[in-house]
C-alpha cells in the first residue's frame, strides 16, 4: 500500500498532426507534447473552432490546492499563453464544448455539485457564467453531449467508471429525459466517456476510457450501432494506448478533434517529495482527510 502512495499521477496534453479518424487505424501516431511541470498538470483537452481559430480548453490541476480549474490557450493563428478562464469553489474538469446556434457553450464536470450545467462566455473565450442547469441532483462524471438522428444526447457515468447513463432532448436546453434502459452499459473497460464523439464515413464513434487495469489506462473507440430513446448498442472498433516508451507511458484518457489536428492527454507517474509522502502515509494510517 505504501509503495503505491509514494507515487502520484502527472498528466500532460499532446497534439497529433492528423485528423481524429486516423486514430481508428492501428499504427501509433506521433505526439508533440506541451511543456510539462511537476507541481501541476493539465488534462482533459477539448478543442473548438471559432472565427477560424482553434481554441483549447482543459483542466489545470495544482498539486498544492488539489483542485482543478479550467484553462484556455489558442492553438492556431497567434497562439496564446495559458490562462485560467473558469474557477469554481469545487473541483472542475472535463470542459466539454458545444457549438449551438453560432454560440460556444461549455459543459464542465461539476460532479461535486451534483449537477450538469451549461456555461456561456461574456467575452469568448473568457467570462464564463452558468446560464442553465441541464441535470440536477445527478453526480455525473465526464458529461458528454452530441447530436445524433435529430436528438441531443448526454452521456456520463454515475457512481464510478463502469456504469454509463444517457439522457436525450430535442433542444440543448432541455428538458432532458433519461434513457429507457439506464444504465445503458456496464463495462469498466469502455463505459466512461473519453472525449468528443465524431462521425466518420457516416458512422458515429464514441471515445471511452478503459479503466480495467488503471484509471484512464487507454481510450477505446466504440462504433455506435444503435442509439434511440429505447435502445443502445456499440462495439469496440479501435484502441489508442499510451506509448510505453514515450514520456507519458502510464495512461491516456481523452481524445478530441482539433480541426485537422487531434488533441490527447497522457499520464506518467512521479515520486512524491519525501515530506509529502510522509504526510500521505500518516493520513493513510490515521484515517485523516486530505
Amino acid at each position: 500500500m505504501f509503495t503505491n502512495i509514494a507515487w502520484r499521477e502527472n498528466w500532460n496534453i499532446g497534439i497529433i498532426h492528423a485528423p481524429v479518424h486516423r486514430l481508428l487505424e492501428s499504427r501509433k501516431p506521433f505526439v508533440t507534447w506541451l511543456p510539462a511541470r511537476r507541481d501541476s498538470f493539465i488534462a482533459d483537452p477539448f478543442a473548438v473552432e471559432m472565427d477560424g481559430q482553434v481554441h483549447l480548453f482543459y483542466e489545470y490541476f495544482c498539486q498544492h490546492t488539489h483542485k482543478g480549474v479550467i484553462s484556455h490557450r489558442q492553438l492556431t493563428g497567434c497562439s496564446s499563453d495559458a490562462e485560467v478562464v473558469l474557477e469554481l469553489p469545487v473541483h472542475v474538469s472535463y470542459p466539454f464544448p458545444v457549438l449551438y446556434d453560432g454560440t460556444v457553450y461549455l459543459i464542465p464536470e461539476t460532479m461535486q455539485l451534483r449537477e450538469v450545467s451549461l456555461y456561456a462566455a461574456d467575452a469568448f473565450p473568457r467570462g464564463w457564467r452558468k446560464i442553465a442547469t441541464l441535470l440536477g441532483d445527478v453526480p455525473a462524471i465526464d458529461p458528454t453531449i452530441f447530436r445524433h438522428d435529430g436528438l441531443w444526447w448526454l452521456f456520463a457515468t454515475v457512481g464510478g467508471d463502469s456504469k454509463l447513463f444517457a439522457w436525450h432532448a430535442s433542444n440543448l436546453f432541455g428538458p432532458w429525459r433519461p434513457h429507457a434502459r439506464n444504465p445503458i452499459k456496464t463495462d469498466i473497460s469502455s463505459a466512461r466517456p473519453g472525449g468528443m464523439p465524431f462521425v466518420y464515413r457516416g458512422t458515429l464513434y464514441r471515445p471511452a476510457q478503459d479503466c480495467s487495469e488503471t484509471y484512464g489506462g487507454r481510450v477505446v473507440f466504440n462504433r455506435v450501432i444503435s442509439l434511440s430513446p429505447t435502445s443502445f448498442f456499440e462495439e469496440a472498433a479501435a484502441v489508442l494506448s499510451p506509448d510505453r516508451h514515450g514520456p507519458f507511458p502510464a495512461g491516456l484518457h481523452t481524445v478530441c478533434a482539433a480541426g485537422v489536428m487531434t488533441v490527447i492527454d497522457g499520464k506518467r507517474m512521479l515520486l512524491r517529495p519525501p515530506e509529502v509522502y510522509l504526510r500521505t502515509v500518516v493520513r493513510a494510517v490515521t484515517g485523516g482527510g486530505r
